[in-house]
């Protein structure tokens, strides 16, 4: 690897992730940090695959997401609704082309936190638009390729 790819992985990954926990309340989730780390990972480290695009980035966490907060709404706490709501967000990815591993933790996540239906708005829809953003900054610094590869 290159030393620019890493300066611009690790500036990257580093301040999207700092900005979106200022404005988002994920810091109180500290669960969802685990998630927002791992859509770093993907984002800055991997820009060119699949789960970095920006269909599987947003459609991966809004599934997951949804997943978990139906199930916990309908069902309450519990092991089996964590796992019912973790393998539906898993299929329903899998039918949508919206592939995003971190976004799996997300369903599992919301049940564990007892989250409102803000959750996703706040943090998941603003953290997540904050982490594209510095994607798009950081990765289209480079000369050979563009980020996204594809928008949709």
């Amino acid at each position: 690897m290159r030393h620019p790819f890493l300066l611009r992985a690790w500036l990257g990954a580093a301040l999207s992730l700092g900005v979106a926990l200022l404005l988002t309340e994920a810091r109180d989730s500290l669960l969802l940090l685990a998630s927002l780390g791992g859509s770093c990972v993907i984002l800055f480290g991997s820009p060119d695959g699949d789960m970095a695009q920006p269909r599987s980035l947003f459609g991966g966490h809004l599934v997951g997401t949804l997943s978990g907060l139906v199930f916990f709404h309908a069902f309450g706490p519990g092991w089996w609704v964590m796992a019912s709501a973790m393998a539906s967000a898993l299929v329903v990815m899998l039918l949508t082309d919206t592939i995003h591993s971190p976004a799996g933790a997300d369903p599992l996540i919301v049940i564990a936190d007892h989250a409102s239906w803000n959750f996703l708005w706040n943090p998941v829809a603003i953290g997540v638009a904050v982490l594209f953003v510095g994607a798009l900054l950081a990765n289209n610094l480079r000369t050979e390729k563009r980020y996204p590869r594809r928008w949709w």
